[in-house]
This record gives structure tokens, C-alpha cells and sequence, in this order.
């Protein structure tokens, strides 16, 4: 039962994060650092992401990486099995590359809600910005190997379809109790 809980801590703070990004994008400051268009609105306070990212990241630079740190989180955590390193690692290196204070902040806040999270994961290496361009780094997040494979379909996604087309012959996968067995709207059949 206690996975069920972690995965809805996780997808609260998915939409946290996404309110996050709304909020900031409604301040209309692209090329602004996040930390300056915190300061000059106070309707960003309180919203403890925007303070544990790099001090130098502009407001269009969060939403492209935090886009790409989150994309895949919502069917990773349809998956039966929770690959838990690859969550922490997707934000690790999307929005904290090179930031090993602001990872490990980030972390702590996380932790409160969910004790594993960023466990088992190597610690980042700080890169100094000349290094990055010099290794062939660049901005961008290295695109990960299980993104290719949770982008392609599944044989359960959404719905069963046993050949036949008419709906009544659709099965939804909502109603196989073997499917994420754990999760609380699960029990009872």
C-alpha cells in the first residue's frame, strides 16, 4: 500500500511542478534569470524549486528543462514496476547538472514525501561552464535510453483490443486487478 502513496506524492508534486512552470511563464521575463523574476513577483514565493536551480538559469531555460526532466513521469508511474532510479535521474539531469547544492536540496524537500527518492544515484560532478563546451556537452539533456523505450506502445496501454472493433469487445485496462493491484481505488474489484 505504501508504493500507492509514494506514486500519488509523486504525480502532487508533478502538478506542483507544473503550476511551477505556468506561474512562471505567465511573467512574460524569457531572458531573465528565474532568481531576478522571483525577486521583482511575489507570486512566486513560496514555490522552493525556483530556489534550489541554478542561480543563472533564465526563466525560458527552466521551462525547456523542467519539460524535459518531467515528460516521461506520468507513464513511469503507470508502470508496475517503479523504476526509482530513473525518476530522480531524469530531473537530476535536466534541471541540476553541475548544481550538486541545489540537487541536493531539491532532494531533501522531496524526501519529505518520499524517503528514497535520489537514493543510489552517483553524486553529480560539478562542471565548471568551460568544461562542458570542451567534453561536447551541451545545454540540452543527454535524451535517456528508457525514454525511447517508454515512448513506444505497449500491448495494455489504454485499452485491450482483442481484434474485434466493436466497444463492447474492449476491455479497459482500469478493470484488471492484476494491473496495479496496490493502489487504493484497486481494492474490492
Amino acid at each position: 500500500m505504501k508504493d500507492a502513496y509514494e506514486r500519488r506524492a509523486l504525480l502532487l508534486h508533478l502538478g506542483d511542478v507544473l503550476e511551477t512552470v505556468n506561474r512562471l511563464m505567465t511573467c512574460n521575463a524569457d531572458r531573465q534569470t528565474v532568481r531576478e523574476v522571483v525577486a521583482a513577483n511575489d507570486s512566486l514565493e513560496g514555490l522552493p524549486l525556483l530556489l534550489q536551480i541554478s542561480p543563472s538559469m533564465t526563466t525560458r531555460d527552466f521551462v525547456e528543462h523542467a519539460c524535459a526532466a518531467f515528460d516521461s513521469w506520468p507513464k513511469a508511474l503507470l508502470e508496475l514496476e517503479l523504476d526509482r532510479e530513473y525518476l530522480a535521474r531524469t530531473v537530476r539531469e535536466a534541471l541540476f547538472a553541475g548544481n550538486a547544492q541545489g540537487w541536493q536540496a531539491y532532494v531533501a524537500t522531496l524526501r519529505e514525501a518520499v524517503a528514497w527518492f535520489g537514493t543510489g544515484l552517483e553524486t553529480i560532478e560539478e562542471i565548471q561552464p568551460g568544461e562542458a563546451a570542451a567534453s561536447g556537452d551541451t545545454d540540452e539533456p543527454e535524451p535517456l535510453a528508457r525514454d525511447a523505450q517508454m515512448a513506444r506502445p505497449h500491448a495494455a496501454d489504454i485499452e485491450r483490443d482483442d481484434g474485434d472493433r466493436s466497444p463492447a469487445s474492449r476491455e479497459s485496462v482500469e478493470s484488471d486487478p492484476r494491473l496495479y493491484p496496490s493502489w487504493p481505488w484497486k481494492s474490492g474489484g
